[in-house]
């Protein structure tokens, strides 16, 4: 009995224990449930609220964006529309200027012209004054004369002469006597119109065309007239100019040394070299080397002297080739002053545009070559002749001391200022002034004040003229006696002439 209570018990408690435990399950079932319903329920109550509020703040913010960019396209309308009002009030302003503006252009354009018209005006009527006042004097048959009327008084006097020759010339049979009167008062007037004509700033050649070219071709200062009068020739002194009183300025190599050429362009710088070198050859034979950079220029110095290249005694260099030309003179030059080789013939080196080649390498060395010209040309026959429009430092690289080089000058019309290396006095740059035509020119050598001088006048038929009389002088084939003096130039001991190509090259010009 006591087992089946215990047992009973035992069921009992078991049966309550497991009543328990599953009633604990179910309880926690049940909570488990409500917990998950409340969370979710809170859950989707917090993230509609969040929604919600996101919502409204991007409404809030598009809002203000929109509104933003209202305000900002409503001030771009403003600005727009206040740049618009703006521009039109200063068009509305600006009226009148620009009125203003062209009415003053107009008056000042048509200032101009009248004012252009006035000086062309007043120049014509100037020139029909000075003509008016000028008398036409006639001599003889077909020859004229312009005189002032201020200066009657003092051709009075020679036009006495002049008719009293012409008297003689009519009743006497002494005709060569009275030519030569004539032929000597028509110098005398010819002198004397010249002199005049530079005082009063008038030119002979206003006259006439024809009367101009027969008084050119008439004129002392002409090389064409030295040539025919024989003035200038083989053995005669060389006539580097005349002076404003009509005295001829006679030179020898020897004088000028080395001689500095100026004057821009225009001022017969050209001519003047051309007819230095014609006169060198014709009357010492000596042989001119001519180095031109504008050498196939038609107004070049090259295209003046060509016609004496048939002589042989005038070769053209190249530019480049200058470094081997110096080298050969240079030795030329101590073998005459060491009495291995005579000085004969004599040798010209001539430069024009002596200022480009201040930029080349071999400049050094022909200041070096002018140097020793300056101070043994008279023992050694050569003599340099070198032209530039420019004589400053700076035009020659710096090189001031070329002036030392420099024995005689022939300065043309230029500026003082840009041949400061040739004008050391208050004296030569006013004698520069002075110069008002083309060929004349300031003549300063060693020993002698500097002078007002006018070159002859010369032409490349005149080159042609001197040609035949060297070539005529020498009575044999022109390209004998320079042949061998190539030889002695440009042989080198040792070496046969056919190693020589530079040799060809001057040959030919």
């Amino acid at each position: 009995m006591r087992s089946n209570a215990l047992k009973h018990m035992l069921v009992l408690i078991l049966g309550t224990v497991a009543g328990i435990a599953l009633l604990f399950l179910i309880l926690s079932g049940v909570w488990n449930t409500i917990v998950k319903l409340h969370l979710r329920r809170v859950d989707e109550t917090i993230i509609a609220q969040v929604l919600s509020e996101a919502q409204q703040e991007a409404l809030s913010e598009k809002a203000a964006y929109q509104a933003a960019e209202y305000r900002a396209k409503r001030l771009r309308e403003e600005a727009r529309s206040q740049y618009e009002t703006e521009k039109i009030r200063l068009k509305t302003d600006m009226l009148p200027r620009y009125a203003a503006l062209k009415f003053y252009g107009v008056i000042a354009f048509l200032s101009v012209i009248g004012g252009a018209g006035l000086l062309v005006g007043s120049g014509y009527a100037w020139t029909l004054i000075r003509q008016a006042s000028v008398w036409t004097a006639r001599i003889g048959k077909y020859s004229t004369i312009p005189v002032h009327y201020n200066d009657l008084q003092s051709f009075y006097p020679i036009a006495v002469n002049l008719s009293m020759a012409e008297i003689e010339a009519s009743v006497s049979t002494a005709h060569e006597q009275a030519y030569q009167i004539s032929r000597q008062m028509i110098e005398d007037v010819t002198r004397y119109t010249r002199v005049i004509a530079e005082k009063r700033g008038l030119s002979a050649e206003s006259a006439s065309p024809l009367i101009a070219s027969q008084q050119r071709s008439a004129s002392p200062f002409s090389f064409a007239a030295l040539l025919k009068n024989a003035t200038i020739g083989p053995g005669q002194p060389m006539v580097v100019g005349y002076d404003r009183q009509g005295q001829s300025q006679l030179r020898t190599l020897e004088d000028l040394k080395t001689v500095a050429v100026a004057g821009w362009q225009g001022s017969g710088k050209t001519l003047s070299m051309g007819y230095l070198v014609a006169s060198s050859l014709l009357a010492y034979g000596v042989h001119a080397y001519v180095i031109d950079p504008h050498k196939h220029h038609d107004e070049s110095l090259y295209a003046l002297v060509q016609p004496l290249e048939k002589t042989g005694q005038l070769t053209v260099i190249n530019p480049f080739d200058t470094p081997r030309l110096l080298t050969r003179l240079n030795t030329i030059l101590d073998q005459r002053l060491s009495g291995q080789a005579v000085n004969t013939p004599g040798i010209l080196l001539v430069v024009d545009e002596l200022a480009r080649l201040a930029k080349m390498e071999f400049f050094t060395l022909l200041v070096a070559f002018l140097e020793r010209c300056t101070e043994e040309t008279r023992k050694a026959n050569i003599t340099f002749l070198g032209s530039s429009p420019k004589w400053t430092a700076r035009h020659f690289q710096g090189r001031a001391d070329i002036r030392g080089c420099m024995n005689s000058m022939l300065i043309h019309k230029t500026k003082p200022s840009q041949a400061n290396l040739l004008l050391e006095d208050t004296q030569d740059k006013q004698l520069v002034k002075q110069i008002q035509h083309p060929g004349e020119a300031i003549l300063a050598t060693d020993y002698a004040d500097p002078k007002l001088i006018s070159v002859p006048f010369c032409t490349r038929a005149d080159m042609e003229t001197v040609a035949e009389m060297i070539v005529a002088s020498r009575g044999r084939e022109p390209a004998a006696r320079p042949l061998r003096f190539e030889e002695t130039l440009w042989s080198d001991p040792g070496h046969e002439q056919a190693s020589h190509p530079l040799q060809k090259v001057f040959a030919g010009g």
